[in-house]
């Protein structure tokens, strides 16, 4: 290694030394006599074709070789072209067009192992794979060394630069010295070469595609974890399975979600709909109405989203323990589905209501619940229809407001009507919340009839729902129809709609009943002696007591 750096340093000194004109072609002739038989004058050897290692102008010249003699250390491609260089002035058209056929076959064959290389390196990148980025890396380096040295012969036939000017750079690059001409000289912006921009460009474009890939794979987590909890497929999911927007049939996709490729623990979906059981922390109380409560119910660990999923309508099945017995009452949840740390039930008390008179008169902030669900089937996403009429009486504007105030956090585009019946403004639950989600959306259009307001502090409907009323709903009859309240109402509104020739599956239903006080019950109709209660889905079967309620029979026997 020192022998051969000491004959390329000697080659370097006997360069420069050279005077800047070349040998007539009488007196170079002189030392390369033509062979005895050719009878003629020994002309300048041809530079040798693109891929070939002759000199060109005197034969091999001082730094001519040829084949894989001229390979550097490194492995680098041989610079024969720069000796060539040193008799530029001299040479004939000829040679020179072929010095300039030489030099652009290596800016070509450069220019297409950089792109190869910069290919190689981007997939390199996508994989992290950093022994193929570092190999694309020198790759790139020779191939821009290969291309610069054709540039640099192309601009010294164009520009006609000193060739011991030339000679030295190659020298330099050859022997890795420092540059005395370059020194000398303005050297780029900030002093660096093209290699080193080249190399800043290749860094910073890494760096892009890095943080791209954190970012797509961020995006790709965020909406994988929001369809596990709202159970709808958000856009940026891999695959197109998604959760079924029908609830009473758990899909594939309802399953625990696959350990994610980014390796973050697997997280296992939460139940969908009534295989959930356990205790829920009241977090928040708030007095709707004088007869009204709503509690926001969330985890009791205190944060995280909730256990289960629920869609916008469905209800909790609440259980609490009066004096010493277990009592079970259903309540629709009011609170939108994208509220995944908590969800709201709103409460009427009703007279001589065992589970509602518990819940206004006995529960507090930070108290537990047992709750299981949650259950139903009277949803609307948004999915089913292009638009939906909801109609509601009383306390039966819960679930409907489920899905308002969902429909309204997705801002869906179809028309929202709402005609709620209560007996006096007091009694409107969520009036002000409804007013301003009209006011926001301009979809969303509210009806509020009173049937026992005082004249004169009223000026909207009065009355009942009638079909009069219904009838000023645009295009009520080709509509999606939800019901919910209290029997009579809903069998006036069913009888309203069936004048306009609305009825079958066009109205979805849910009816509101409240238990009565165990003394206001009828006698028991069912006989002294035991009757056995089946329940088909469950195959559960046990003795019905007389005076016992099916739900309360249900829940004895672990029934949702």
């Amino acid at each position: 290694m020192r022998s051969t750096n000491r004959v390329k340093l000697l080659g370097v000194i006997l360069v420069a030394c050279l005077p800047v004109h070349a040998q007539a072609p009488d007196e170079h002739a002189q030392h390369h006599p033509a062979p005895a038989d050719s009878g003629e004058p020994a002309p300048m050897q041809q530079a040798a074709p693109a891929d070939g290692v002759a000199g060109a102008a005197g034969g091999t010249g001082m730094m001519g070789c040829s084949g894989q003699g001229c390979m550097g250390m490194s492995g680098q491609p041989s610079r024969q072209l720069y000796p060539a260089l040193m008799a530029l002035p001299d040479l004939p058209p000829e040679q020179r067009a072929e010095i300039e056929r030489q030099a652009h076959a290596r800016m070509n064959a450069g220019a297409s192992r950089m792109t190869a290389a910069v290919t190689e390196m981007t997939d390199a990148i996508a994989r992290q794979d950093f022994a193929v980025m570092q190999a694309a890396t020198a790759r790139m380096s020779a191939a821009l060394g290969e291309f610069e040295s054709g540039l640099a012969a192309h601009r010294a036939l164009a520009e006609g630069q000193a060739p011991r000017n030339i000679a030295l750079r190659w020298f330099k690059r050859e022997m890795s010295l420092a540059d005395p001409i370059a020194a000398a000289q303005p050297h780029g912006i900030f002093g660096l070469s093209s290699f080193h921009y080249f190399s800043m460009f290749l860094l910073a474009a890494f760096a892009l595609l890095a943080s791209w890939m954190y970012v797509a794979r961020n995006r790709r987590v965020s909406a994988l974890l929001a369809s596990l909890r709202t159970g709808e497929l958000q856009p940026g999911t891999v695959g197109g399975a998604g959760f079924s927007s029908a609830p009473a049939t758990p899909s594939a996709a309802q399953t625990p979600a696959a350990k994610p490729s980014s390796g973050e623990p697997t997280r296992v979906p939460p139940s969908v709909t009534g295989n959930w059981a356990g205790k829920l922390r009241v977090a928040r109380i708030f007095l709707e109405t004088p007869t009204v409560k709503t509690f926001r119910l969330a985890p009791v660990e205190g944060s995280g989203p909730l256990p289960f999923m629920f869609e916008p309508g469905q209800f909790l099945t609440i259980s609490v323990a009066v004096d010493g017995k277990l009592v079970k009452r259903s309540y629709s949840i009011a609170s939108s589905p994208c509220c995944h740390g908590w969800c709201d039930i709103t409460v009427k008390h009703e007279s001589g209501g065992t589970v509602s008179g518990y819940l206004h008169t006995r529960v507090k902030d930070g108290d537990h619940l047992d709750a299981s669900g949650p259950y139903g089937r009277f949803t609307f996403r948004g999915h089913e229809a292009p638009s939906v009429v909801f109609i509601a009486g009383g306390v039966g504007i819960t679930p409907l407001m489920s899905s308002i105030r969902y429909l309204t956090d997705q801002s869906w585009n179809g028309r929202i009507d709402l005609i709620y019946a209560c007996a006096r403004l007091d009694a409107v639950i969520f009036r002000e919340e409804l007013d301003h989600l009209a006011r926001r959306h301009p979809n969303l259009h509210v009806t509020i009839v009173l049937s026992s307001e005082p004249p004169g502090e009223w000026q909207g409907p009065r009355g009942f729902v009638t079909s009069d009323l219904l009838a000023g709903v645009p295009d009520i009859r080709s509509r999606r129809i939800h019901l919910c309240g209290p029997p009579v109402m809903m069998d006036a509104v069913k009888k309203a709609l069936g004048d306009l020739g609305i009825t079958g599956d066009a109205i979805k239903t849910e009816l509101f009943l409240s238990t009565p006080p165990a003394q206001a019950r009828p006698p028991a109709a069912i006989p002294e002696a035991a009757v056995t209660c089946s329940f088909a889905r469950s195959s559960k079967s046990a003795p019905l007591v007389a005076g016992q309620t099916v739900l309360d029979f249900a829940g004895s026997i672990d029934v949702p």
